[in-house]
């Protein structure tokens, strides 16, 4: 299998993919949340935060195929007054994972939020999933857990 490239992208340019919907598909069935309701994709307020600095986007392609994505916001956190780079969304389709594109992705997430003054970066894995069991190994560390309540 050919080897992934990792890029910094405009959020227009995975917006325009035709690789992009099957790609959501298998990224909302993998990491879905029935309490949230379906993943619908807020273009709109990815471009207004890329507009303000905020976001960055970063696509994996394979063969010209885009097979992954992560989006990378680097707030500043008011609590603590320090620059934090939070991986909002990121996702390798199951497929393309042994390209090595997941790994590329973070470390071009991390690079940027390095670049950007972040004091680090979080990211957000699925429970029981395989990202989850990765992390560690990548020199994360488990410094949090989130819980979620429905209220509808």
């Amino acid at each position: 299998m050919t080897e992934a490239v990792v890029m910094r992208v405009a959020v227009a340019d995975i917006e325009a993919s035709p690789d992009l919907p099957a790609l959501l598909a298998e990224y909302a069935a993998e990491s879905a949340n029935d309490e949230i309701g379906p993943a619908t994709p807020q273009i709109a307020t990815y471009r207004g935060m890329e507009a303000a600095g905020v976001m960055q986007a970063f696509a994996a392609v394979v063969d010209g195929q885009l097979v992954g994505f992560l989006f990378l916001l680097t707030p500043v956190l008011p609590h603590f007054g320090q620059k934090v780079g939070v991986t909002e969304s990121y996702f390798v389709a199951a497929a393309h994972r042994s390209t090595g594109a997941g790994l590329k992705l973070l470390a071009a997430a991390e690079s940027a939020a390095k670049e950007a003054g972040a004091a680090g970066i979080l990211v957000s894995a699925p429970s029981g999933g395989r990202l989850e069991r990765v992390m560690p190994g990548l020199g994360y560390r488990e410094t949090n857990r989130v819980f979620f309540k429905g209220l509808k």
